[in-house]
């Protein structure tokens, strides 16, 4: 009865919104017990975007946006964690924008990134090291073919649990939270750590570098790429900030990665030049959850500092992981070795000729294996402990705003997202078991080689067989010599 008493109420706040702010006393009656983001901008704005399309060879469909001020007010049940008062540029307020590439470019929820103009941890974890001023909101919904309703609400929650669980060396924090804008209910998120140079994020020296193998690299202005890159791909920093990026800084990089590259393609010890173990963990979790968005999956590589009269001091590592969205969602080939193993868009298929980087892997897959589920039974359980009615509740509330998402049960989606988990275990010990001397390989194509292939522009992977049509869209096949061209499907 509470429940029910409690879902009407949301109900009645949302379609009695009003586009001022919402009162501390509306908030404390009436909204699910998370934080409740309160966002005025100036002269009542809501962000905005542009929609970009690649150039020829590229992939992706991405945006450029730009920031809104405002100030932002957050509260639980009524007490107020932080203001920022009214924007005043290094003082005080925030700002915000659309983030994201295809996310940020389709229709309904968008994410967005905040920057606060003075750090504070949004999180509130007590801790003054955890102060920023990037933030991120995602969207609380994922479309996922291979799920039911082709739907999730609890990927980014999961990506983050495997993270952890496979040892990866710095993984996001998140919150869920409701977010009203100018007195609009805008939908429930996660709320997220950016992906950024930060003594408790990515803990790089300011010698270092954090980059990312960037499917939207043609949409920046800085960016370099290297011999071994296809055309669709390209690197893009992090940090240092590109304003901050000098020739000398931008050579000593590219000429690492080239140096990384050259030993890779001649067979040499790479692992002179990379963590094995961090490049291996990575992979695991796209194995587990047999991902198959292999242009778009936020490759980020950082180094913790570059010394250039020793320049591998410290090795290339690999994370952290981020953009969950296709996590089981590659059906056709659960039963076999993930994409990544014979995608032209990153280095696996290299790494994998290495008996050395084979037997780590194997030996990631032992260690993390016997801990898999009860890492995530007990990630689910504490997510269930922390926000359980609450966010029940929010997503009732979200689909009086969007109806056709958050139709899976909190419940019902934990046990689909163990059940396949489960049964990938074992397709991965067979898979293990079956490569033998011959090392792990990327997967054979049934009925023949394959010496094209052919991509969607959000980089999923298709056979292309006589006669076949594809849904109508936009591909990209790559040909044997390693050109690429595109193709549409009509």
């Amino acid at each position: 009865m509470k429940y029910k008493f409690m879902r009407l109420l949301t109900m009645v706040a949302w379609f009695s919104v009003v586009s001022v702010s919402l009162s501390a006393a509306e908030k404390d009656k009436v909204w699910p017990d998370i934080p409740l983001l309160d966002v005025i901008t100036e002269n009542g704005e809501f962000p905005d975007c542009t929609v970009l399309h690649p150039p020829v060879g590229c992939v992706g469909t991405g945006i450029t946006a730009d920031y809104v001020l405002g100030r932002l007010t957050m509260t639980l049940a009524g007490d107020t964690l932080y203001e920022s008062g009214e924007y005043v540029k290094g003082e005080s307020g925030m700002r915000i924008k659309i983030r994201g590439n295809s996310t940020g470019a389709a229709a309904g929820q968008k994410p967005y990134k905040i920057k606060l103009s003075k750090k504070f941890d949004l999180l509130c974890r007590g801790d003054e090291a955890y102060k920023e001023k990037d933030w991120n909101l995602l969207k609380i919904s994922t479309w996922n073919t291979g799920l039911q309703n082709e739907e999730s609400n609890l990927l980014t929650a999961l990506g983050f649990i495997l993270s952890r669980t496979v040892g990866m060396e710095w993984v996001p924090e998140y919150t869920f939270v409701n977010l009203v804008m100018n007195g609009r209910y805008m939908g429930l998120y996660y709320l997220t750590d950016a992906v950024e140079r930060g003594d408790k994020r990515v803990d790089i020296q300011k010698t270092g570098f954090l980059i990312e193998n960037d499917a939207y690299w043609w949409k920046e202005d800085v960016y370099f790429k290297t011999a071994h890159q296809i055309t669709s791909m390209g690197y893009t920093f992090k940090y240092p900030d590109t304003d901050d990026l000098d020739d000398k800084t931008m050579g000593q990089i590219r000429q690492y990665m080239d140096d990384f590259e050259k030993v890779l393609f001649s067979g040499g010890d790479v692992g002179e030049y990379i963590d094995l173990r961090s490049f291996a963990r990575w992979l695991l979790v796209q194995d587990i959850t047999y991902n198959d968005d292999v242009a778009g999956s936020n490759m980020y590589l950082y180094k913790d500092d570059y010394d250039e009269s020793v320049p591998m001091s410290t090795k290339l590592k690999m994370g952290p992981l981020w953009d969950f969205d296709a996590m089981f969602r590659g059906t056709s080939y659960k039963d076999q070795w993930g994409l990544f193993h014979s995608s032209p868009f990153f280095y696996y298929g290299q790494l994998f000729e290495d008996e050395n980087f084979v037997e780590i892997y194997k030996e990631e897959w032992e260690a993390v294996k016997p801990i898999l589920m009860e890492c995530v039974e007990k990630g689910f359980a504490d997510l269930e402990a922390k926000f359980g009615t609450a966010l029940v509740e929010s997503f009732e509330l979200h689909k009086t705003l969007y109806p056709r998402e958050c139709k899976n049960s909190l419940q019902a989606q934990m046990d689909e997202l163990m059940g396949l988990l489960r049964e990938r275990i074992s397709v991965m010990d067979r898979l293990m078991e079956d490569c033998g001397e011959s090392g792990i390989k990327a997967p054979e194509v049934v009925g023949g080689n394959m010496p094209e292939r052919l991509f969607s522009v959000d980089g999923r992977q298709y056979l292309e067989k006589d006669g076949e049509k594809f849904p109508t869209g936009l591909y990209i096949r790559q040909k044997a010599d390693g050109t690429v061209e595109k193709f549409i499907s009509r």
